[in-house]
């Protein structure tokens, strides 16, 4: 069987709600092992009850864990690697938007960073020999149109303690999070790794629990939700651009690119910087080093390459 059509071991992060719940039934319904990765444990095992009776798919598991802390994304690694010998592809759609007030985690980190662009950055890196067993890997991070909305990065103040907003927030985490993914896709290629893509996504507008979550704590959100309704698209079609990198044939062996409504996205240059790339590598790095192990020999790894933020 060609690796087309080989059934794949596929893990979904944020899958019990919303998009990644979407994308866990559409790769369910092409016949590969899941795992639904949640936060709630009800909500969770519903949500993939609710794909095993739509799809007749019964290689469905539900797995949990608080992915804005670090010793979770840690323990939930462990808990991967100990159920399965390898891993085929792995789905980072988890994410988390919040109020106008900075919010904090147990562990001291800005609650929007720490789910959107520590927990990836982590739980790639502890996932990677999994992934690096399989014959052809996959690694699909989803971003958001919205790395445009923090404006310029501020890397003096990456966690902004000084100087949070909820739309700059979620801006960089998502810009963030998508210069880590071309980091892993660099480091990779340069310590020779053939077998695992790493490509980022973005799905649009659509309604999710994370817009109810953030307009729930800032309510002035809402009329500008209501201007916005006719352009907002449901989450199956939101999940169409990541079920596409996940599995399908036409991108086998693509990597390094940001993918949007099934395309290649051209990405102005003034969102690129190397410099600003290794500066949040390091810096998660750094964050990450209690429960990074074996897997530091990557997070630690530079790509010989130099570059600063432009000017604007």
């Amino acid at each position: 069987m060609n690796d087309a059509h080989r059934s794949k071991i596929i893990l979904v992060t944020g899958a019990s709600s919303g998009i990644g719940k979407r994308t866990a039934l559409a790769l369910a319904a092409q016949g590969h092992v899941i795992i639904m990765h949640g936060r709630n444990p009800r909500k969770t095992r519903e949500a993939r009850d609710w794909v095993v009776e739509r799809t007749g798919n019964r290689n469905v598991h539900a797995r949990v864990a608080d992915l804005s802390l670090m010793s979770e994304v840690a323990r939930f690694a462990d808990d991967i690697a100990a159920s399965f010998d390898h891993l085929d592809v792995l789905v980072n759609n988890a994410g988390g938007q919040f109020g106008s007030v900075r919010e904090t985690t147990a562990e001291g980190h800005e609650k929007t960073f720490a789910i959107n662009t520590l927990a990836p950055f982590l739980l790639t890196n502890l996932l990677l020999p999994l992934l690096e067993r399989s014959p052809s890997a996959r690694i699909v991070t989803v971003a958001s149109e919205s790395y445009r909305q923090g404006g310029r990065p501020i890397l003096d103040d990456i966690e902004l303690e000084r100087s949070y907003s909820m739309p700059r927030a979620y801006g960089l985490s998502k810009l963030y999070v998508w210069w880590l993914m071309r980091q892993f896709d660099a480091r990779l290629k340069a310590d020779g790794v053939r077998n695992v893509t790493v490509n980022t996504v973005e799905p649009g507008s659509a309604v999710t629990a994370l817009q109810r979550e953030s307009i729930r704590k800032s309510l002035w959100m809402l009329p500008l939700l209501i201007l916005w309704l006719p352009f907002i698209r449901t989450a199956a079609h939101g999940a169409r651009t990541s079920v596409l990198m996940a599995t399908d044939p036409s991108v086998e062996g693509v990597s390094g690119e940001f993918w949007g409504n099934g395309r290649r996205k051209r990405i102005s240059a003034k969102w690129l910087s190397e410099e600003g790339e290794r500066r949040i590598w390091d810096y998660c790095a750094h964050a990450c080093a209690p429960y990074l192990g074996e897997a530091s020999t990557l997070a630690g790894r530079g790509t010989g390459e130099t570059g600063l933020w432009p000017e604007s």
